[in-house]
């Protein structure tokens, strides 16, 4: 089986020197770990700063060691990291370069293409990798979305 599961979380994440990163990377390797096991060889990211691109990151590295992985990227619109930072900006790039399919879902924002993206993120998928702290929140909105729709949820 060739299963997709996507990815959902906060864009602000803890400091890369701290503890909560060490063991915030210690749990994505391992619900991506058991993904696997549980037969995704697809991946799929919405290119948020943050969480997004910490898991696309991940995602490409273990795509050099396991050829079949591929991972998506459905950017809600064109204009998405104009605010980025600069490293940030490197980093969605680099992703979007190395990704295997990037679908653009607008050519421009517009309220709610956010949340229409997560939406194609959960509707395409049968596993949620979800690294949710906070609520309300857009993320613990697409992990619910994910929950509601019977996709099995790795919660991180």
């Amino acid at each position: 089986m060739n299963a997709t599961c996507c990815f959902t979380g906060h864009r602000e994440l803890p400091k890369p020197d701290s503890p909560a990163y060490a063991s915030l990377l210690s749990s994505l390797e391992s619900a991506v770990s058991d993904a696997v096991k549980e037969g995704c060889r697809h991946f799929v990211i919405g290119g948020a700063k943050g969480f997004d691109l910490l898991a696309g990151e991940w995602i490409l590295a273990l795509k050099k060691i396991d050829p079949s992985i591929t991972l998506s990227v459905y950017v809600p619109h064109r204009g998405q990291a104009h605010s980025y930072t600069s490293a940030d900006k490197l980093r969605y790039r680099t992703i979007l370069q190395e990704a295997d399919a990037v679908l653009y879902l607008s050519e421009t924002y517009h309220p709610g293409c956010m949340r229409e993206r997560n939406a194609r993120m959960v509707n395409d998928s049968q596993f949620c990798i979800a690294y949710v702290r906070k609520a309300p929140s857009g993320s613990a909105q697409t992990m619910r979305m994910a929950e509601a729709k019977g996709l099995t949820v790795f919660r991180i």
